[in-house]
Parts: C-alpha cells; sequence; structure tokens
C-alpha cells in the first residue's frame, strides 16, 4: 500500500491526524527542493489537518482558513495521478 492508499484509508476510517503524519514525511524532504510537487503533497496535508481541526470541535473559521491552502494548490494536484486521484477523493470530505 503506497502512502497516497494509507491517507484515502485514514481519511475513511475518520483518523485524519494520521493521515496528515502519512504524507508529512515525505513533504519535509520536497519542501527542501523546488521540486513543485511539495505543494499538492502540502495541500493534501492541510486538507486533513482540517477535517482534524473540524473533528476536535474548533472553531468553523479555522478549519475553513485550513481547507483553504488545499484548494489553494491544486493547480498541482495534477503532478501525479495518485495526488489527483487523492485530492479528487478528498474534496469529499469537505468539512462545510
Amino acid at each position: 500500500m503506497n502512502e497516497f492508499e494509507k491517507y484515502r484509508e485514514y481519511i475513511i476510517n475518520g483518523k485524519y491526524f494520521e493521515a496528515h503524519e502519512v504524507l508529512e514525511e515525505m513533504w519535509q524532504e520536497l519542501r527542501k527542493t523546488d521540486d513543485e510537487i511539495q505543494w499538492a503533497y502540502k495541500g493534501l496535508i492541510n486538507a486533513a489537518v482540517a477535517l482534524e481541526l473540524k473533528k476536535r470541535k474548533r472553531k468553523e473559521e479555522v478549519y475553513k482558513m485550513v481547507w483553504g491552502n488545499f484548494e489553494k494548490y491544486k493547480k498541482f494536484y495534477y503532478l501525479s495521478k495518485d495526488i489527483k486521484k487523492t485530492a479528487e477523493f478528498i474534496e469529499k470530505f469537505k468539512p462545510f
């Protein structure tokens, strides 16, 4: 199972923090590069964070702001078939 499959599985099971963690390690490496795919990872991570914030009953404006980062990076999701598929999947969980 690759990291995107794990991410989706965690999301399905309401384990949003764990979904975030699955991609975090890879993003930490990518953010040190000029590779634009880092923004796709960051967007997916922010989607999971937004869902975790809602789960923890944080103020709506907080998780809306974080979800906005997922939407901000949409133009980078085409860079990988797995990322595009995962981004389309996570959109169904929009917390508002």
